[in-house]
Order: structure tokens, then sequence, then C-alpha cells
């Protein structure tokens, strides 16, 4: 593949720290998958935990599950905070204290995660789906649309780490005994106004599991402004098995960055209509509380770097026409940046062939979510029209956004992305 142009030097916006960055040109190093998607990086005092963790003996049990719970307290400015063995117990959690029961509906939107779903139906609730806007998140007008006497709760994810308008939503669900839910899973840290995302609505949920800002070993906390949340009593999580997940992350986390001919060994697709494994309804593990402080102790870090990464997409992709970004807002965790594709040859997949494009150069990125109303396994929810999620999500990409991403690196992914996208 010819390359086009690299840009040398990009700057942003005058920010005093980086308010530029060099970019090498030149092809990326043959055969090395240094830049895997949505992996958060570990530092040592990470691996030193779990070391202590295992010596120790406190791999179920110790002090780092009050540690996190004080650091989630503080980061979103609420009283009580439950830790769980997974986010999506936290969600289950979460829907029963709003009374969910069976009979109910939950407004979901159908462009997300499809974890969001089996903790619906656990409860014998019915997920409705709605559309969403221009960010791909749900909006106050897609909620109305989809509402019924039924209505218990409506679930506001904060995609890709950007902020959804939930205010506008927690507006529209007063008067109509309508819970909010504010599903910051994969927007810990980010911000709306001067509040943080998880703290708004009648419940908040944050996760360190997959594709998180915080991606840990797994587990997740329900977080409420009220004096205490009403639960039973949760199972105790099982050593073997955590202790597995445990060495099995550190694994995979070292082989997804090994040479490409050696990780594609092991690296399959993963079926994009599959449904998430069956969740842990435990409290969270010492262990996994103990990967979870260290890495909130840098989230302030994590993020600003994300960003920095964003604005660099930005100022390269500023100027193609046959391209989008979905636009991050000021207070965006930035998880990812999710590019659209503006085709009009309908004829031409230009969002797999990009995705095999980057991968041969060594760049782990990916097609973004199936909508819930495509996957045929969910046919327990139940929609009408979503036109919007129907037109753009085959054009859509995700593109890495790590600290370990370099500007170097974010300069050739979008040199490849508009050669082939120009072609």
């Amino acid at each position: 593949m010819t390359n086009t142009p690299l840009i040398k030097r990009v700057e942003l916006n005058g920010d005093p720290s980086p308010s530029s960055f060099p970019v090498q040109q030149g092809k990326k190093e043959d055969g090395v998958r240094r830049v895997p998607l949505a992996v958060s990086g570990w530092n040592q005092e990470t691996y030193r935990e779990i070391a202590r963790a295992i010596c120790s003996g406190c791999v179920i049990e110790g002090d780092a599950v009050q540690t996190l719970h004080s650091q989630i307290r503080e980061t979103l400015g609420v009283r009580t905070v439950l830790l769980c063995g997974s986010g999506s117990y936290a969600l289950e959690l979460a829907l029963s204290a709003c009374g969910v029961h069976h009979g109910d509906e939950v407004v979901v939107p159908t462009f997300c995660c499809s974890a969001v779903v089996p903790p619906i139906l656990s409860l014998g609730a019915t997920p409705v789906l709605a559309d969403v806007g221009d960010e791909l998140n749900i909006t106050a007008e897609t909620v109305a649309a989809v509402l019924t006497k039924r209505t218990r709760a409506v679930i506001v994810p904060h995609l890709f780490g950007n902020p959804a308008d939930i205010q506008s939503i927690i507006e529209l669900a007063q008067g109509r005994n309508i819970y909010v839910i504010d599903d910051a899973a994969q927007a810990f840290g980010a911000m709306i106004g001067d509040q943080p995302a998880g703290s708004f609505g009648n419940y908040g949920l944050v996760s360190f599991g997959n594709e998180k800002i915080c991606r840990g070993i797994g587990g997740g906390a329900l977080v409420s402004s009220d004096e205490q949340i009403r639960v039973g009593k949760f199972a105790s999580p099982r050593f073997i098995e955590t202790l597995r997940r445990c060495l099995s992350i550190m694994v995979w986390n070292r082989w997804r960055r090994c040479p490409a001919p050696i990780s594609k060994l092991s690296l399959s697709c993963p079926d994009p209509v599959a449904l998430p494994p069956a969740y842990r309804r435990e409290s969270m593990a010492n262990i996994c509380a103990a990967v979870a402080v260290t890495l909130v102790e840098r989230l302030r870090e994590n993020i600003a770097a994300r960003r920095e990464r964003v604005r660099a997409y930005e100022k390269f992709l500023a100027n193609e026409a046959r391209l989008k970004l979905i636009p991050h807002g000021p207070g965006s965790a930035c998880l990812t940046q999710v590019v659209r594709i503006l085709r009009k040859d309908r004829s031409r997949d230009f969002a797999t062939e990009l995705v095999k494009a980057l991968d041969a150069e060594g760049y782990e990125v990916r097609g973004s979510y199936v909508p819930l109303h495509l996957i045929p396994r969910l046919g327990a929810c139940v929609w009408d029209r979503l036109p919007y999620a129907d037109r753009v999500w085959p054009d859509l990409i995700e593109l890495p956004c790590e600290s370990s991403v370099g500007f170097d690196d974010v300069a050739r992914i979008t040199a490849i992305t508009t050669e082939l996208v120009n072609a």
C-alpha cells in the first residue's frame, strides 16, 4: 500500500502540555502488534499489588476492597458504593433497587453493549430499544418515542466514554414514576459540567471489566447518593476461578502486544452478534480491587492522554470529506475514537476493508457495535423503528486512544484510513 504524505507536526489548540507533537514518517515496524484496542496500561505497581495479594493470601478478602470503595466515593461524590463481581451484576442490583420486576419495561439504546440485556431479563422485565442521536448516545427524544405505561426505568450509557445528555432524560422521567440509571461503565472519570458521569439519576454504575477506561481483572460498582441501598447478601468470589481469571488476563495483555504473526495464532475475530457470558452474582474479590486501585490512582493521567489522542485524530481528519468523527464532548473520558465512513458506493464494505488494512499494519481496530435489534438471539427485546442506528452502524470504526498509542501511530492510522476511503 502506498502511503499518503504524513504531517510532520500537529498543533493542538495551543495546549501547553503538549502543544504539539512530532510525527515520524515511514512504515510501521513489520510484524509488531504494539497497539491493541482498549487495553489499559498496567504499570509496575499493578503487578506488585497482584503479587502482594497472592503472596499474602489476600486474593478474596483484604484491605484493597475498602481502599477502592473510598476512591470511588471520592471520585464520583456519592454516599453509597457497593462493589460487585461484575458490572452486569451491579446493573441487576440497580434495576432491583428501582423495583423492576416481571412485566415492567426498561428502555435501553439499541446501539450499546449487549451486556445490558441479561440483567433486565433476569428480573423478568422487557428491554425496549430506543434509537440514538448523532453522538451515538440515547437522547430524551429517542426515549420519549418508546415510553409506555409499563416503563419502569431508563438505562443511560455513555458510549465510548462520551457523556450522554442524561439531565434531559432525567427531566423527561420526572413525574412519570420512571427511574434513571446512569451507566458510566465506559465513562468512569468523564464529567458532565462539573458533575461526574455515574453520579446522575437514581443509581449509577462503573465497571473495571473488559474494554473500559480502567480495564482491570473485572468487577463493577453500584453507586447512589442515598445513604444505603437495600440488597441481599452477596456470594463470596471463588478462589480458583478468581486466580485463574487474573492470570489469564495478565498473559492476554502481554500476548496481544507480541509480534503479529505470533499473536494471530490465538487471536480470532469475536462474533459481533454473540451474547456475553454469564455474569458473576458475587462481591468483588480483593485482588480485583487491588488492580482497580492502581488504575483509579492514574485515572486523570489516563484520561488526559486519551483526550490528547482524540485531538490528534481531529487534527489529522478535520478536512476529510468522506469521514466523520463522532465528536467527544469536553468532559469525555475518550475510551475510543469512532469514525464514520461516508460512502457513496454502497457496494463496497469500506469498514471491513479498513479493519483488514490496519490489522495488516499491526493496529487492532474493529467495526463498532451491531445494534441490539439486529442480534437474532435477542428476540426478547422489543422495538419499533430505529432509523438512525440502522443507517450508520455498518460504516463505523473504533480507533484506539490508549496512552500506548504514539502520535506517530495516530498519523499512520489516519493516513491508511484516508488513503483507503479516497481510493
